[in-house]
């Protein structure tokens, strides 16, 4: 059963998540400001990225002064000037007697807010119990500052036998209209979506958002010898394509249409080079991987998925192109969620 202290952080981490994907690459951070009795005086969260951070926020929208009052906030109060000043330097201003905190800044850049505040007679406690909770809802975040790369996902509908495609590949209705609209959520989600030049050339996928709210994930186009159709619909939504041709014409025909080139030297590794090219230079948080399957077999290969969705389909094929199964795949996989998804079945596996 939660404290009142814990309920008043449960309150911080609802509101973070009203943050949504307009915070990326930025984590999701929510914030409420109390007195010595528990009463909320006033809430924020960090509501897009560059704008105020969820401390500033709820102290903004704080109808009194803040001398003497509490604050608890998900992630350790920033102490770095970057596209906004210190988090740390507010709340010492406003005259916040207490901190409490869920998680620890797990970047250097942004870290040493916890001990500003005390260096500044902040008092700052550590609230456990939030951690796994926020480390699902931040995991995007949690990829880039550990690893340097955007967090990974698998996607792909199959057949109940395991076939993507019927035998010689091309456009094979698989999903039920329920596990479209959430392959379509998934898309809003991330950042990125990649796929192969094979998807690109068969299937002509305009990779967008269509069935959910939501925006519109950015193409990236892996191309080894950037044979695309000029007539494909994704090739006008300036998608980031990574080749390993250094073709000059073909490069500047595609450059023309407003395409990003990024040749990339083949062999071993190179999945795990663009990632951080889509991480350093794109700043993208979080890629899906929607196809096709020589795709996925690379990406897992180079041992860089965080986690795999399959829509499973009631239906079975006999024959056809197949995907490994996870656990076959990488043995440090394990199904970490199951759900029915009209006639289909959602499998999530995490790493």
């Amino acid at each position: 059963m939660r404290t009142p202290l814990a309920s008043l952080m449960a309150r911080a981490v609802e509101i973070a998540r009203n943050g949504g994907r307009a915070v990326y690459p930025n984590p999701m951070v929510g914030a409420v400001i109390c007195d010595d009795e528990g009463n909320i005086l006033s809430e924020g969260w960090h509501r897009c990225c560059g704008g105020d951070h969820a401390e500033v926020d709820a102290l903004k929208k704080l109808d009194r002064s803040a001398t003497g009052l509490t604050m608890l906030v998900t992630l350790e109060p920033c102490n770095h000037f970057g596209r906004t000043p210190p988090c740390s330097h507010a709340i010492v201003a406003a005259g916040i007697k207490k901190v409490y905190i869920a998680s620890h800044e797990p970047t250097e850049k942004a870290c040493g807010g916890c001990d500003y505040l005390t260096s500044h007679g902040v008092a700052v406690e550590f609230v456990p119990g939030f951690e796994e909770e926020l480390a699902e809802l931040n995991r995007f975040f949690s990829a880039t500052a550990k690893e340097r790369r955007p967090w990974v996902t698998l996607k792909a509908a199959t057949t109940a036998d395991g076939f993507i495609a019927p035998p010689g590949g091309g456009r094979f209705a698989i999903s039920s209209p329920e596990a479209l609209v959430e392959g379509h959520r998934l898309r809003a989600g991330h950042m990125a979506i990649a796929v192969g030049a094979g998807t690109v050339n068969s299937d002509d996928p305009l990779l967008t958002v269509r069935l959910v709210e939501g925006p519109d994930p950015i193409p990236v186009i892996f191309s080894a010898r950037l044979a695309l159709k000029p007539d494909r619909r994704v090739l006008d939504r300036a998608p980031i394509i990574f080749t390993a041709v250094a073709d000059r014409h073909r490069v500047a025909l595609l450059a023309a249409r407003g395409c990003r080139i990024e040749t990339l030297t083949p062999g071993a590794g190179s999945i795990g080079r663009a990632l951080s090219v889509l991480w350093e230079r794109y700043r993208i948080n979080s890629l899906l991987v929607e196809g096709g399957a020589a795709l996925h077999t690379s990406f897992l290969a180079e041992g860089l998925v965080d986690e795999m969705v399959r829509f499973i389909a009631p239906l079975p094929l006999g024959e056809g192109i197949a995907l490994a199964e996870p656990a076959e795949a990488d043995r440090r996989f394990r199904l970490h969620a199951v759900s029915p998804c009209g006639a289909d079945v959602m499998q999530v596996w995490r790493r």
